[in-house]
């Protein structure tokens, strides 16, 4: 019986997109479901919970739209051999932060210094 081999790094990076974006495209699905089956409308009351509860699904259906976006720029650095490595500073992403955010694109460090600049 012959062992597979391990999987490479950016096998398991692929599966962890794979899986996020099967679950954003899943709350995408839902929630365009949602809109179809709006129901009347009695009140003001109602109105304006409905107005808000459709505010709050085009924010997150926005959220969910980028995140699918940021998915397929890391398939692209997957396939051109630059996933893991800062677009920043072009040192190699921690394993760790990869783990916990699969489309990271940059270093701990200049991420960090991003969001300060970003600030003012």
């Amino acid at each position: 019986m012959s062992k597979s081999p391990p999987a490479s790094p950016d096998d398991a990076a692929r599966a962890r997109l794979d899986e996020r974006a099967r679950q954003l495209e899943q709350l995408i699905a839902a929630a365009q479901a949602d809109v179809n089956t709006g129901h009347e409308v009695t009140d003001r009351k109602d109105e304006a919970h409905d107005e808000l509860q459709a505010t709050i699904a085009s924010a997150d259906m926005r959220r969910h739209l980028a995140e699918l976006q940021e998915i397929r720029r890391a398939y692209e650095r997957i396939a051109d051999g630059s996933y893991g490595e800062c677009i920043a500073c072009g040192l190699p992403i921690a394993p760790g932060r990869l783990l916990a955010q699969p489309t990271a694109m940059r270093c701990t460090m200049c991420q960090s210094a991003l969001e300060r600049h970003s600030q003012f």
